[in-house]
């Protein structure tokens, strides 16, 4: 019996029997979703649209809906199906679904937020992150005709959250960001307020406002609740974005808390970040090769160009070397802090302006005899790191006599 001939059939029955009419219908199109048939997304349009039509009634479309949502679910996770068939086939069913009843918003929102759910959940599945992150966008959230609740709001829109930025949209990220942290309390759980901190750490890092992304990682992979191998990759985060903060007293004390956490030098994945962690604590000199290693490890975002075209690394390591110079040299001339540097005299000297404009070097600058002048307490400021050096290393017996 073709289509047509039985949804007249279900039309001229009962009122109270159209639902379990309409029900048994659907079924018999759900099992027929292994063999594929192009003519099946037709069909269950065909079936919907009069299910969710005014002259059916909304009560019974509503209960219609719910059914074929629980069967096409259901559906979904079949035993013994080729799973790649049975996905696009179902995927077809549920863009159909969601065509048919979003004509009539306002009666089916219940069902639309279900569908689009599942929608955004197979779009994800594929890495689809821009269509999913769209899908639960279009969930109405904040309708008059129905209550929300809060936790369900904070979910959707950490879950969008998060496909934005594998989408890299961080600035749209951060809008539903700004509208989750309306809705996160201390009493959220802690899988959710773990994944609101997460992705609030790469959106500064996205940003490039790199000293608060990094402790913000930092402050994550101290989280007990995460797994060992994820602290470490958030800690490597914390060490990638301390370097490429601008200098300064701020960044100065990230690196001293971060030289001071013994998981990084225990943990063999993070030699590399130690590596160059060590050097810029200590304020020694790095040279090409360690950046270039380092560069390795950046993600796409962190390797963009600036506006004079050299990238935050370049300039991060340019700011450290010039401080490192300052505290090896009285005073150095243009081109020579260019050779050590890596690059031009002219730059050299910008930077080393810039820096004492800023207060983060200090000095003077002689263009008359193209030189730069450092002043520094040098004798003063050995003996503090002397001192300091001693403390952590007192600290460290302490640990070890208090551990046995």
């Amino acid at each position: 019996m073709s289509i047509p001939t039985q949804l007249a059939s279900i039309q001229s029955a009962d009122p109270k029997d159209r639902a379990s009419l309409y029900h048994s219908l659907l079924a018999t199109l759900v099992s027929q979703i292994p063999s594929a048939e192009p003519s099946l997304p037709h069909a269950v349009r065909e079936v919907l649209a009069q299910a969710v039509a005014e002259s059916t009634g909304l009560v019974t479309s509503r209960q219609i809906l719910q059914d074929f949502i629980s069967l096409l679910a259901q559906a979904k996770s079949g035993n013994g199906m080729e799973e790649d068939r049975v996905a696009s086939v179902v995927r077809e069913l549920w863009e159909v679904t969601l065509a048919v009843i979003e004509t009539r918003t306002v009666a089916f929102e219940d069902q639309i937020s279900k569908v689009r759910e599942m929608l955004g959940t197979l779009y994800e599945e594929a890495e689809e992150w821009e269509e999913a992150a769209k899908m639960l966008q279009g969930i109405p959230l904040d309708s008059g005709h129905r209550i929300v609740s809060d936790e369900f709001k904070l979910r959707i829109y950490i879950q969008i959250v998060r496909l934005l930025l594998e989408s890299d949209d961080a600035v749209a990220a951060e809008s539903y960001l700004n509208r989750a942290a309306l809705l996160i309390l201390d009493t959220t759980p802690t899988d959710q307020q773990i994944h609101f901190k997460s992705s609030q750490a790469r959106i500064l890092d996205q940003k490039r406002s790199f000293l608060l992304a990094a402790q913000k990682y930092s402050e994550l992979s101290h989280s007990p609740e995460i797994h060992p191998d994820v602290c470490a990759q958030l800690l490597q985060q914390a060490v990638t974005c301390t370097v490429l903060a601008s200098a300064g007293p701020q960044r100065s004390r990230m690196l001293a808390t971060l030289y001071k956490d013994d998981r990084l030098a225990s943990t063999p994945s993070l030699a590399s970040a130690n590596d160059i962690l060590q050097k810029m604590y200590l304020g020694r000199i790095l040279r090409m090769a360690q950046v270039v290693d380092f560069a390795a490890t950046l993600a796409p975002h962190q390797l963009a160009r600036l506006a004079d075209g050299s990238t935050v690394l370049d300039k991060a390591v340019t700011e450290h070397n010039l401080l490192a110079a300052s505290s090896i040299y009285v005073n150095i001339g243009f081109e020579e802090l260019a050779t050590l540097l890596g690059v031009t005299p002219a730059k050299a000297e910008k930077t080393a302006c810039r820096m004492m404009a800023e207060k983060n070097l200090k000095g003077r600058i002689d263009q008359i005899e193209r030189r730069i002048e450092f002043r520094t307490e040098r004798l003063v400021s050995t003996w503090d790191a002397q001192v300091a050096g001693l403390c952590h290393h007192v600290d460290g017996v302490v640990e070890s006599l208090t551990a046995k």
